[in-house]
């Protein structure tokens, strides 16, 4: 089910580098091999977390937002640039918008999704590493929202907030895919 969301966050700065067909290659490649060459490596979409959502814990209220919302924030962040890692980072907070405030708040581990070659490290990406989104939950159904920050690395999120039933630090989470982009990758 799609639904609106209420408002967007800042954007946050773009990390990115255009190179030129000539300066990217693959290692080992004849001509291209030597020290400080770009390459330039397509990382696949990626779900994250893979086959769950991440749940952030009840932090107060009772286990339940019975129809009263909530209303969530969640943002993701790219970590990595600049190591041989890149990872994804979610944040999120759901809170009901009536007593007795139910609140669910919190972040995720770390989710690899690209480790460089030995010696080398990722100098740049071609999408923006932060993303973030604001909505009302207004049904029992799981939620689903485009990537909200222009040229953002999230194709889209998956989330559930309420439910019929308990749901608070049990089964309220979040969920995300990323675009394919490009890891410019170089000897570190």
């Amino acid at each position: 089910m799609r639904k609106s969301v209420l408002g967007l966050g800042a954007m946050a700065a773009v990390v990115g580098l255009s190179v030129a067909p000539s300066a990217v290659a693959s290692p080992g490649s004849a001509g291209h091999g030597g020290v400080g060459t770009l390459a330039a490596v397509v990382i696949p979409i990626k779900r994250i977390p893979v086959d769950n959502l991440f749940i952030p814990p009840r932090i107060g209220g009772d286990d339940e937002f019975n129809g009263h919302g909530p209303d969530v924030f969640a943002n993701a962040t790219l970590v990595g640039v600049g190591t041989n890692r890149l990872r994804v980072r979610i944040f999120m907070d759901a809170i009901e918008t009536r007593s007795d405030f139910t609140h669910v708040r919190g972040t995720s581990p770390e989710f690899l999704i690209y480790v460089a070659p030995v010696g080398q490290c990722v100098q740049s990406v071609s999408r923006g590493t932060y993303e973030e989104i604001r909505y009302r939950d207004t049904d029992h159904h799981v939620d689903v929202f485009a990537g909200q920050v222009t040229d953002s690395f999230v194709r889209d999120w998956t989330f559930v907030g309420d439910i019929d039933g308990s749901e608070a630090g049990t089964r309220t989470g979040a969920a995300l895919s990323t675009f394919s982009f490009v890891a410019n990758v170089q000897p570190c």
